[in-house]
């Protein structure tokens, strides 16, 4: 086979994206989460494309690699038509992931995919052992009633320091470049739940396509138990409806209590994303 291979940094020009997108829309699973579809013309995006071309048959496989919240640490994933499998294409999709990320100085990575018993043995066989998985949860939008009283739920104004508190008592001093990255980076907006003028909760809502994805939801440990993180939830789905989205999406660990927060919420389970970190040495 006369297989050509490239690497083209994020944004993607129009061409490549359709090409992209038109091999995911023949697959029978949905990978466009994993494979970072809502981001690939996005200017803002930090990452880039392997792409695998075959002479004849055009795309025949492709992998994506996005350094989330720009810090240097990427998550990847790759994908070949079914027909092209077994033919070492993956493999050399992956080895042009190691390069790219050798180019652009990473600090970490890890490969991400849907739980599969093929993909776990394919990521064996580069080096790579089995880490941790996330439940990727969905909701439909849904215009929701107003907020319990003395609720609201504002933008972020600008209030650090406040909002600094509540991340690290639900999270750890870890998330501070997080949160940092969410107040700079374009397209994130950060919203915070307020009782009696009091931050309370916040969460960050990223629009892609028909879909409104929230990230770094946190209730001050404080105020967990008394219902504010459903009734902020259900506000994420109302501002769904607002934005002419169909449906709110976020991802969370699958040992996390808070589970259980999202689904009486009105979330259930998309996807069980399965994510690998390389072995040490390999």
């Amino acid at each position: 086979m006369n297989v050509s291979l490239s690497i083209d940094s994020f944004p993607l020009d129009d061409d490549t994206a359709r090409d992209m997108q038109e091999l995911l829309d023949q697959m029978p699973i949905d990978y466009g989460t994993v494979l970072n579809a809502p981001v690939w013309r996005l200017p803002e995006a930090r990452g880039f494309a392997v792409l695998a071309y075959l002479e004849g048959s055009g795309l025949i496989g492709f992998a994506t690699c996005l350094d989330i919240v720009g810090l240097h640490h990427y998550e990847w994933s790759v994908i070949v038509h079914p027909e092209f499998r077994r033919q070492a294409i993956g493999t050399a999709l992956a080895e042009g992931v190691a390069y790219g990320l050798q180019q652009r100085e990473a600090e970490s990575e890890l490969a991400v995919f849907i739980e599969d018993e093929k993909a776990a043995a394919f990521l064996q066989s580069l080096g790579y052992a089995a880490g941790f998985k996330e439940i990727l949860l969905g909701a439909p939008a849904h215009e929701a009633e107003e907020l319990p009283a003395g609720l609201s739920v504002v933008p972020y104004g600008g209030e650090q320091a406040e909002l600094a508190a509540v991340l690290v008592a639900a999270f750890d001093e870890d998330v501070l470049p997080v949160m940092a990255h969410n107040i700079d980076e374009a397209g994130r907006e950060i919203w915070v739940m307020k009782k009696e003028g009091r931050i309370i909760a916040a969460a960050t809502l990223i629009a892609e396509e028909d879909a409104l994805w929230v990230t770094a939801f946190a209730v001050d440990p404080k105020e967990q138990g008394n219902g504010y993180g459903q009734a902020f939830l259900r506000w994420c789905r109302n501002q769904a409806f607002v934005e002419n989205k169909c449906q709110v999406l976020l991802d969370v660990e699958t040992t996390n209590d808070a589970i259980r927060v999202y689904e009486k919420a009105g979330f259930s389970p998309v996807d069980t994303v399965h994510y690998w970190k390389r072995k040490e040495g390999e």
